[in-house]
């Protein structure tokens, strides 16, 4: 391999590494906690939203419309999240626990925020307390 081949394919290297780096970018850029999702929703509106947070005690399931409806917040702000999907596995909460850690990903529909995909946090860890909850 000569030196101008090298310089070729080096460079499509860097170049590619540099797209990657720009597109990756792209898509973190729009990751939030619960505050800042708040303060940026008007700027944000009909865009695709990751909001972080912890759920609050009181979330309701309907099974038969796949609706999971909690507060997500990150002890500054709180917001109402509307999740359509297959239940999340979390156990019930306790009045005075919100440690299950969750990312929704969807967008603001007036003051309630309308998710079509929720991750917890280290799901395994709740496995457990579920376990004991259905014996």
């Amino acid at each position: 391999m000569n030196k101008k081949q090298r310089l070729v394919i080096g460079s499509s290297i860097i170049i590619a590494l540099l797209v990657y780096l720009a597109f990756s970018q792209g898509i973190t850029a729009n990751q939030f906690q619960v505050s800042e999702a708040v303060a940026a929703k008007d700027q944000m509106k009909d865009k695709i939203m990751y909001v972080n947070g912890s759920m609050l005690p009181g979330s309701d399931w309907d099974p038969v419309t796949h609706i999971l409806k909690f507060k997500l917040t990150d002890g500054i702000s709180t917001i109402d999240v509307i999740f359509k999907g297959d239940k999340p596995n979390i156990p019930p909460l306790n009045e005075n626990e919100s440690n299950i850690q969750a990312v929704v990903t969807g967008q603001f529909n007036g003051s309630a925020f309308e998710a079509y995909k929720m991750l917890t946090k280290c799901p395994s860890k709740y496995e457990a307390d579920i376990k004991d909850i259905k014996k």
